[in-house]
């Protein structure tokens, strides 16, 4: 048994290519270690002493290396976590996006690989919340759902209509261009309280009231995730929740 002086937080982490694309095209950052293929997992705990981050990189479909732009991603962030310790968010992503880019200029085959971005940092008196693109975080738990990232989509066009365009993401184009990555610092996590990290693959085809559903009946974050993996055509998502 091991006896911890503070909260800790119990994480799962899933990946599945899903029901449409041949591969999963997504990387998945959890505390230190990069998950990435299909069927991938790992689940544990960690203090949120040393602060730990989570995220996901969703690999644009219909863009030249998908998954090599999601990879290389998490990996120019987690070296910018090691080489910066206390930079700030939105500065490490647009460090994320330059680095893309030289890739793509070193190896035209790449040109115009791109990927979204969602990720947090957890911390006891705080949660920083980051973004680009359309993958999403949500704070659950006691019946509620919140979506805690913001949509870089355009503007819906009819009711029950959405586009799959994305307004912005890391790369995805073919020249150089500026982003504007969503940074917040929000409430820390409450005992209890659940958040999902997840790629579009499974909020377009979920309705927020079965993600609510799921959060609320499984208490143990790891048959979360793998109830997720069961919805139909999901990629990346991960669940973490904070216990006493």
């Amino acid at each position: 048994m091991t006896v911890r002086p503070g909260p800790t937080i119990r994480y799962a982490a899933v990946t599945h290519r899903g029901l449409v694309r041949e591969q999963n095209e997504d990387a998945v950052l959890v505390t230190d270690t990069i998950l990435k293929g299909d069927s991938a997992s790992r689940a544990g705990a960690v203090s949120d002493k040393g602060r730990p981050v989570f995220m996901i990189a969703d690999g644009m479909g219909g863009h030249a290396r998908g998954d090599v732009a999601s990879s290389y991603a998490v990996e120019c962030l987690k070296a910018d976590m090691d080489r910066f310790d206390d930079a700030y968010w939105g500065d490490r992503i647009l460090r994320a996006n330059n680095e893309i880019f030289k890739l793509m200029a070193r190896r035209p085959e790449l040109t115009g690989m791109g990927t979204t971005l969602v990720g947090v940092e957890v911390g006891r008196l705080s949660l920083v919340v980051f973004n680009v693109g359309d993958s999403r975080a949500y704070r659950g738990g006691h019946g509620k759902l919140i979506q805690a990232t913001v949509d870089d989509v355009p503007e819906y066009f009819g009711e029950g209509w959405r586009s799959h365009q994305i307004t912005q993401a890391l790369g995805g184009g073919l020249t150089p261009s500026r982003i504007f990555p969503h940074v917040s610092a929000q409430e820390p996590l409450a005992d209890g309280e659940k958040l999902l990290l997840c790629s579009d693959g499974l909020w377009d085809m979920l309705p927020d009231a079965i993600i609510r559903r799921v959060l609320h009946e499984e208490a143990d974050v790891q048959a979360a995730a793998r109830r997720f993996a069961k919805g139909g055509r999901l990629d990346g998502r991960l669940v973490g929740t904070r216990r006493y």
